[in-house]
């Protein structure tokens, strides 16, 4: 049986860092009201279709200077840059980069993510699409036609939090495309034997604590750290689906399995300065616990973003969480959080 031994939160973050102490320094399961989708992958010409390109989180903008720099670009910007929620610096949930219609040509049009204005008076009602693959394969292509801009700016607003998702969901599905064709079976089927858990864990991951209730599987670079922790703790009477209770188990559990390099240092949650945000989903047809927000080491000066996924298994009478986190100090975590999360997403408890 493969096992490594608990080691501190320093010495499994520089595990391949000999030199530099590192730790000093989305188909889519959720489409708004859609009044037009066009394209199928069972097209002919889908296999020659260009596979669409840009970075996560970006948004092309097909929309005049006009439009940009009055209330319908304000409306955009409303929308898509609002403050990444549970996240160390301020960044915007998107970046929007906006292009006149005569220079939506060539590479531009090939963009993973665009949002297309359609201005005309001859339109008589204002109208908002979807076409999935319209030019690139994992194309998200989103036209808002409307007769003027006041009606616009009304299209817009109507669908914010729809837009929000529909974009989350895309890049979610894409990182799980991405890695699930390359995952690490290895670890995956370790995690499967002991925990009784599916997931699909990325290929250039390694298994340092290996625990009979803890696991911690991490990705160490010279810049920073990114991890996944799995635990399991029992379902008792008092289990609940609450903030409370779940930061009170998940302190335990960090605690216990994940100290820091000082005497009596550890992880834990931060509730003072931003309490964690909790989210009930239904995920692979449980009931699931989405929780994000800050972890830090008590007794030193280190932490970062995390989210957590937590499911009952009322069958083996435990709770089962997995949770990423990400240690980059002073820089962005935006993206790379929701590549962890993506992967989160794979998980299942298997009957």
């Amino acid at each position: 049986m493969f096992y490594v031994k608990k080691k501190t939160i320093d010495l499994i973050f520089c595990k391949f860092v000999k030199k530099i102490d590192v730790m000093k320094k989305l188909h889519y399961l959720f489409i708004f009201p859609i009044l037009l989708i066009i394209f199928s992958c069972n097209n002919p010409s889908y296999k020659n279709t260009p596979t669409a390109h840009g970075k996560s989180g970006e948004i092309v903008v097909v929309m005049s200077n006009e439009s940009w720099n009055s209330e319908p670009g304000d409306t955009l910007r409303a929308i898509f840059h609002e403050y990444c929620p549970a996240n160390p610096l301020e960044e915007h949930l998107f970046d929007l980069h906006q292009i006149s219609k005569d220079k939506f040509i060539d590479q531009n049009l090939y963009h993973r993510n665009v949002i297309f204005q359609e201005i005309d008076a001859n339109i008589k009602d204002s109208k908002l699409s979807i076409v999935l693959d319209k030019y690139a394969q994992n194309q998200v292509f989103v036209n808002v036609a409307a007769p003027n801009q006041a009606a616009l700016v009304n299209e817009l607003s109507k669908y914010r939090n729809n837009f929000i998702k529909l974009f989350l969901e895309a890049d979610r599905d894409r990182w799980i495309s991405m890695f699930s064709k390359n995952y690490n079976k290895t670890i995956s089927d370790k995690i499967l034997k002991k925990y009784n858990l599916s997931i699909k864990l990325p290929i250039n991951y390694y298994l340092d604590v290996y625990d009979e209730n803890f696991a911690w599987i991490s990705h160490e670079s010279r810049q920073y750290s990114m991890a996944f922790l799995i635990y399991t703790y029992p379902l008792t009477d008092s289990s609940e689906f609450t903030s409370k209770y779940l930061i009170q188990e998940r302190n335990k559990i960090l605690k216990e399995n994940v100290p820091g390099s000082r005497p009596d240092s550890y992880m834990t949650t931060e509730v003072k300065y931003d309490y964690p945000s909790l989210e009930k989903i239904t995920h692979n047809g449980l009931e699931t616990a989405v929780m994000r927000g800050l972890w830090k080491v008590k007794g030193d000066f280190m932490g970062g973003p995390f989210v957590s996924y937590t499911k009952m298994d009322k069958p083996r009478n435990r709770m089962v969480c997995i949770e990423a986190y990400v240690y980059y100090p002073n820089e962005e975590t935006r993206d790379k959080m929701r590549q962890l999360e993506g992967v989160i997403y794979t998980y299942d408890i298997v009957k």
